[in-house]
């Protein structure tokens, strides 16, 4: 056994002694599983998962010498991990960036590492395109950020705020928004100081809510740059800790453990805020079983919440490692106790869904390796299957979904791809579709209405059935409509003049996406006069 190999299980040992790893003997069905922990070629500080389901992980140093990116497929677990390198291109470190989801699946990853000792960010922005797997380089913002936050808008925009500047170390004010329209790539909106990796969540109303790191939390409106103040935490901070956009209603923001800050010990606690009532206030909800810092926070296809990793100690202190996750019920407030990871998920660790309904747990200072979570839901019988779904689902539209159950009262729920760094995920969100649906066959699902539920962008879409036991994720593309796109691919092509002309010929025969793209006027009709719009679209 190596040295590391030793240090690893005394440490399992002593925290199993210390009740950070309780003793178990319960089943798959009750706790999950881990597989065995596999060795990746860099430490998985920044994880993404893309529409293509492999996932982009990149970094810099931290136990692996070098700046890093590459593509791991998750499905190649059952064997030799299948690994891409995809280097950031030279002169950029993303290290410390922050990143989101353009609606076509494009990777938005603004800032990074301009340089160490005295610290400063970048002001370098990339796009990583996963379609053919390169980054490409885009206008710079105005000044650098290290530990900033993006968010993708209902209109598929995104705005950034906050991290380290690259002149004199301290946080950039700049509040830009990224339009791949406009004149500009960045649009100044305004500026204020804000901690860097704020916790940044799109509500249902449009408005942007950041709902930490510090006490203060608040609403921007991005199209008048005003804040306005929200009622604060209980707790005096969460640093280091995840923020999440509670299912299904989209109203509800769970704050969860954190530390407040010096030699402070992290907290077990959470506390929700409800943006459906007429005066949001935060209010404690039931305690985690462990103090934790420096952990991740999964949405799975059941609507519940899973915490991964972290520590017990405060900074300065020797690290405890947290090995037990836990999983929360947000419609019956409480945390269960699951099976125990093998490898310390502490600081620069990830966690994040995969399409398959599996968590990838990876990375942790001087932890180049990955563990694959399956939740209880994947020892509890059946699961569902997805026999047909379209790629592309518009805005206020009914699709076809076809699936098989072994229950009644299933229900259609989106997850959206999201990308995670630093305890922040940036753009998960879980969007119920429909629910009491019977034991499969073909149904007609209603789309989100628009981006103020589902930003456009790819999302994974999944049946559960009455057992919360989740498909396997169909990964479709949400958005507005795109006048001649009757295959709903996201383009209009070639490819489209079959299905136009029997649009034509028999309207009756379409339904979704397709007849909402075949009406090219918009007059809701779809006849001849949608032909000379439909060539247009075609050149």
């Amino acid at each position: 056994m190596s040295n590391k190999s030793l240090v690893t299980a005394t440490l399992i040992v002593v925290l199993s002694l210390s009740g950070l790893i309780p003793a178990r003997g319960q089943t798959p069905a009750q706790d999950g599983q881990w597989s065995t922990p596999f060795s990746l070629p860099l430490i998985a500080i920044h994880s993404a998962v893309l529409p293509t389901g492999k996932v982009l992980m990149f970094s810099a140093e931290h136990g692996v010498p070098g700046i890093h990116a590459w593509l791991f497929d998750p499905a190649s677990i059952l064997g030799t991990p299948v690994l891409t390198n995809v280097p950031p291109p030279t002169g950029w470190n993303p290290d410390c960036a922050g990143h989101s989801f353009l609606p076509d699946g494009r990777l938005l990853v603004a800032g990074g590492t301009l340089q160490f000792n005295p610290l400063l960010g970048s002001k370098l922005a990339y796009l990583f395109d996963p379609w053919i797997e390169q980054w490409i380089q885009v206008e710079d913002m105005r000044a650098g950020r290290w530990y900033p936050t993006n968010v993708t808008l209902p209109d598929g925009r995104v705005v950034t705020m906050s991290g380290i500047n690259d002149t004199d170390g301290g946080l950039n004010p700049d509040i830009e928004l990224w339009d791949v329209n406009g004149a500009n790539n960045w649009e100044l909106l305004g500026q204020k100081y804000i901690p860097y990796y704020p916790y940044l969540h799109v509500l249902p109303s449009g408005l942007v809510f950041r709902s930490g790191p510090d006490s203060q939390t608040e609403t921007f409106n991005p199209a008048t740059s005003i804040w306005t103040p929200v009622d604060g935490t209980n707790a005096s901070a969460r640093f280091e800790a995840p923020s999440v956009l509670l299912p299904p209603t989209l109203n509800r923001v769970m704050l969860i453990g954190g530390y407040t800050g010096g030699s402070s010990l992290p907290t077990n606690s959470a506390e929700i805020i409800d943006f459906s009532t007429g005066t949001p206030t935060w209010t404690l909800t039931a305690h985690m079983g462990f103090r934790r810092m420096e952990f991740n926070a999964v949405i799975l296809p059941t609507q519940k919440v899973l915490v991964v990793g972290g520590k017990a100690s405060a900074d300065g202190s020797p690290d405890q490692p947290v090995l037990t996750p836990e999983i929360f019920d947000p419609a019956n407030p409480s945390w269960d106790q699951v099976a125990p990871h093998q490898i310390p998920r502490m600081y620069h660790s990830t966690a994040i869904l995969l399409p398959d309904a599996r968590v990838l747990a990876a990375g942790g200072d001087f932890q180049p390796t990955g563990e694959i979570y399956s939740p209880p839901y994947l020892f509890q019988g059946l699961r569902p299957t997805i026999t047909s779904a379209p790629g592309w689902i518009a805005y206020g539209s009914n699709f076809a979904l076809g699936f098989t159950s072994a229950t009644g009262n299933n229900r259609v729920a989106l997850i959206s791809l999201s990308s995670v760094t630093h305890s922040v995920n940036m753009g998960q969100r879980y969007v119920l579709l429909a629910q009491g649906l019977a034991a499969g066959g073909a149904v007609s699902v209603p789309a989100p209405a628009s981006g103020y539920l589902a930003p456009p962008g790819y999302y994974m879409l999944f049946v559960v059935n009455a057992n919360g036991v989740p498909s396997v994720s169909q990964i479709v593309r949400v958005g507005e409509r795109i006048p001649g796109d009757l295959n709903c691919d996201g383009m209009v092509n070639a490819s489209d003049q079959s299905p136009f002309v029997n649009a034509l010929l028999d309207p009756a025969g379409f339904s979704g996406c397709a007849i909402l793209n075949a009406d090219m006027n918009g007059d809701t009709l779809i006849d001849g006069q949608d032909i000379p719009g439909f060539v247009a679209a075609l050149l």
